[in-house]
């Protein structure tokens, strides 16, 4: 506990061991274009929760990045796409994962930011979400939950 309390530690620099996964889902995505994708995970002295921060190029602005999110994500019942950078609490406790962007055209750049409760939708929520697929029950199926946060 002392080691990891009041402590901040960035980790897998440039050869995080989902990157793979998350270049070759972007490429998929976006038509077989290259991803140029950073992100640098960070440990945090937290019980739940994980926030992720990406950056990518992009000539997009942010409402755009906003606008076809919410067009790729709807429909989804545990994706939420916030106008406001998502915070880890609104997600405690619950199935979901809260998106948002923040975008500069001039300068090139897209930022992506998601969090998930990585005790919920990023274990067994996501566990038994796959499960109630595989089973042909409703996806929610005792997913349906809201956060511990208001």
């Amino acid at each position: 506990y002392a080691e990891s309390n009041e402590n901040l530690v960035p980790y897998g620099l440039l050869k995080h061991v989902h990157m793979p996964e998350i270049a070759k889902t972007i490429e998929r995505l976006s038509g077989g274009s290259a991803a140029g994708l950073v992100f640098t995970p960070h440990l945090v002295p937290m019980t739940r929760g994980v926030l992720v921060t990406m950056y990518c190029r992009g000539r997009a602005t942010t409402s755009q990045c906003l606008d076809a999110a919410r067009r790729f994500y709807a429909g989804r019942a545990f994706v939420r796409v916030t106008d406001k950078p998502p915070q880890t609490k609104w997600a405690t406790g619950s199935n979901l994962a809260l998106v948002s962007y923040a975008a500069d055209p001039e300068r090139d750049l897209v930022i992506a930011m998601g969090v998930v409760d990585n005790l919920g939708k990023g274990a067994a929520g996501q566990a038994v979400q796959n499960a109630n697929l595989i089973c042909g029950l409703p996806e929610t199926a005792g997913l349906d939950g809201v956060p511990v946060w208001p």
